[in-house]
């Protein structure tokens, strides 16, 4: 047989693609058509002539065709008989031959011509590369994914770090001189994230690495990725910048498409079908459904794995959307859309602040952390025009942002006394609402009843039982905060009250969960245990795991209390892992803090140092500032790991706690949560442990009364308990468990 036109030499070896080599020639076995499809950019060429390489020796031809400068469909069979070296394809029939067409998406009008070659010639095999699949029923489809990018918690293992296909394809790329160490590895994991584990704009960026360092870079792919370009002068003019290959790509589209393309820019997350038919199909009415489905075909847009809530949501690469949003403007369509964007987001914004407290909430809210950039950017396209629109995406936002214990980024979302005067009565109760609940979580307690009391009033005097009902459970927080803990309880029955007459289970167990809170607080740990299990049987029954998070958390401060950590750790175990899942960052330090007091009952200082360290960042960066109890607790916590390493090693400890990565946490939590059967694990309380330590140091009982403000009497009982629970003699016995223990 003639010898096929040689492959293309590449420059580099294939990087972090082994599985999908494998995966590909794999399929060749079995298949006589397979299309690589993909985005621009993801490295469909390259691996196409990685699969062409391995696979040389098992057939009698591997044929490499181009097709990138072809134009006219009938033209395809000629140039495979031209790259195969023969007069006519026909000539290949006798033959085991793999022919490889790269660039096929602007000729899938030659699929005729393709089905006809595979049925009259038996030994043919075609891998091709294309944005969209042939169509034909010989055919199978392997999407080629960018490649799997790292996790902001892989930087605590430079090796597992290094092994990342998108970091080691950087480093493979970039000069010799780049090494991966702590200094370096956070801005190479910003860029490959900001890349979307592209691999022909990673390598572009590792060769920018000549010129810039990796923090620089990521700097500036902050503001702009579509000006990386390659310096091969050898690379085909769709591959030698990022731009041109999607260029390449959007000239395909016929204007409908196109016009769909560059509207879906304005969506600053994923989004459903409902939201992009709404936002997308313009004055001139664009079938949008069929739009979208023809740019997932081509590899523009992508369905979001895993998708979150009740609906499909798509999404577009970082480098697509940069693309789309520079032909939005060159359309001057960027206002127009923006405004149907934000129209769509209002109404949005109305259904969530309505479901709040209800029985839809679950639903309604399910998937939701996807869409606060884009009632973010609604609510800056709205305000100073329109003050109704601005108070509802403000009320959804602190929602939004409250739920997600993130109360710093819901600062800027009071209502503007302006937008107040010109709104209706709905919305401001609504703004009012959201704002007083954030203001409480700030800590700003005289804000918060100044606004939940005002609401009261409007929703008192429109008969709106909802909103009363939440404001009563919130006033009640703030009654709670100054320590009037029996107006607190009036409050949180008269909230009850109304969801049982509303019939809303939801708020009924919000209820007994604060009231169990509340009754904690007191020190009356055998009701805040009866009043938190009916909390949490009650969410759990509803599936409503944040709330569910929030039970937990407080059951399990009850149950360290009463002299019980294996059971408390178990229970915080569980309540760190659900707000976590729920993007709680709030809920995850309350639920740290408790662990922290499981390991001071444990005797591991060091360990409970961290994880209040751990609790402390957390909280700072989403100023999400502890109750009051919460306050006397953790202060409490950190005395005692006082007394127990020092002043400097406790210092030591909780800043390296702070400096944990979120795996690292993990990790911690899960061998002090597992060595609940080891014989340090003696469960003395936090009082206890106090004490102990303070026996420890040589004090009097008098002096152990006077350093914990409590009777002589009370600290004498306490010393005789601790005894009791260790089996020590004496006080020297004490003395010599606390040296013993782990730090």
């Amino acid at each position: 047989m003639v010898s096929a036109r040689a492959l293309p030499v590449s420059a580099s070896t294939i990087v972090g693609r082994g599985a999908e080599v494998e995966a590909v020639c794999a399929a060749l076995l079995t298949e006589r058509l397979v299309t690589l499809t993909g985005p621009p950019g993801v490295g469909k060429t390259r691996l196409a002539l990685a699969v062409a390489e391995s696979l040389r020796e098992r057939y009698d031809m591997v044929a490499w065709v181009d097709l990138a400068p072809v134009r006219d469909p009938d033209l395809v069979a000629a140039e495979i008989a031209h790259a195969a070296g023969v007069r006519r394809v026909g000539a290949l029939a006798d033959g085991e031959v793999l022919v490889v067409l790269d660039n096929c998406e602007h000729l899938l009008a030659a699929a005729p011509t393709m089905a006809d070659l595979l049925a009259t010639m038996p030994g043919l095999r075609v891998l091709a590369t294309s944005r969209e699949r042939w169509r034909l029923r010989v055919e199978r489809e392997l999407v080629v994914p960018p490649l799997p990018m790292p996790g902001a918690d892989d930087l605590a293992d430079l090796r597992l770090l290094a092994a990342n296909p998108a970091v080691a394809l950087v480093l493979d790329r970039a000069p010799p001189y780049l090494k991966l160490d702590p200094r370096t590895a956070p801005a190479l994991v910003d860029i490959c994230i900001r890349l979307d584990g592209l691999p022909l704009a990673l390598e572009f960026a590792a060769a920018r690495l000549r010129v810039f360092t990796p923090g620089e870079l990521a700097f500036r792919l902050g503001h702009q990725v579509q000006d990386l370009a390659g310096a091969d002068r050898d690379a085909p003019d769709r591959h030698r910048d990022l731009r041109a290959a999607i260029t390449w790509s959007h000239e395909l589209l016929p204007e409908p498409e196109r016009a769909v393309f560059r509207r879906l820019s304005v969506f600053e997350g994923s989004w459903s079908l409902d939201a992009a038919e709404q936002v997308c199909a313009g004055p001139e009415g664009t079938d949008v459904l069929a739009a979208l489905e023809s740019l997932l075909d081509k590899s523009l847009v992508r369905r979001v794995d895993g998708d979150s809530g009740p609906h499909a949501r798509f999404a577009m690469l970082a480098s697509l959307r940069e693309y789309a949003a520079e032909q939005l403007v060159e359309h001057d369509e960027g206002p127009a859309t923006r405004a149907r964007h934000a129209a769509w987001f209002v109404e949005v914004a109305r259904v969530m602040e309505a479901s709040v407290g209800t029985l839809d909430e679950t639903l309604v809210w399910d998937g939701s952390s996807v869409i606060g950039g884009d009632l973010a950017c609604a609510l800056a396209d709205v305000r100073g025009r329109d003050a109704e629109a601005t108070l509802w995406l403000e009320a959804a936002l602190s929602w939004f942002w409250y739920t997600r214990g993130s109360p710093g980024h819901a600062v800027d979302l009071a209502p503007d006394d302006a937008d107040l005067a010109r709104a209706g009565r709905d919305a401001r109760t609504a703004a009012g609402l959201g704002a007083g609940v954030v203001s409480l979580a700030l800590g700003d307690v005289t804000g918060a009843e100044r606004r939940l009391r005002t609401v009261h009033e409007l929703s008192e005097a429109a008969g709106d039982r909802r909103r009363t009902a939440i404001a009563n459970a919130f006033l009640g927080h703030v009654a709670r905060e100054r320590g009037a803990h029996d107006e607190a309880a009036g409050l949180y029955r008269q909230a009850r009250a109304i969801h049982e007459e509303l019939g809303n289970a939801r708020g009924v167990a919000w209820a007994a969960c604060d009231l169990g809170l509340l009754v904690a607080d007191r020190g009356e740990l055998d009701a805040a245990e009866e009043l938190l299990r009916e909390a949490g049987l009650l969410f759990e029954s509803l599936d409503y795991a944040w709330a569910l998070a929030v039970a937990s958390c407080g059951l399990a401060g009850v149950r360290v209390g009463a002299g019980d950590p294996h059971t408390g750790a178990g229970l915080a175990a569980r309540a760190l892992a659900l707000h976590t899942e729920a993007g709680d960052v709030r809920g995850v330090a309350q639920s740290l803090e408790v662990l922290a007091e499981v390991a001071l009952a444990r005797g591991a200082a060091a360990t409970a140092a961290r994880l209040l360290g751990a609790a402390a960042v957390r909280r700072d960066r989403v100023a999400a500032r502890p109750t009051a109890a919460e306050h006397e607790r953790v202060s409490r916590a950190a005395a005692s790991i006082v007394l127990l390493l020092g002043e400097s090693e406790a210092a030591r400890e909780q800043r390296a706690g702070g400096a944990l990565t979120a795996a690292s946490v993990r990790m911690l939590v899960d061998r002090l949560t597992e060595s609940g059967g080891s014989g340090t694990a003696i469960a003395l309380t936090g009082r206890q442990l106090e004490v102990a330590a303070l026996v420890a140091a040589g004090r009097t009982n008098r002096q152990i009364a006077r350093e914990l403000g409590i009777s002589e009497k009370t600290a004498e009982l306490h010393v005789r308990n601790a005894m009791q629970r260790l089996g020590a003699q004496n006080r020297a016995g004490v003395a010599a468990w606390v040296a013993g223990q782990p730090t």
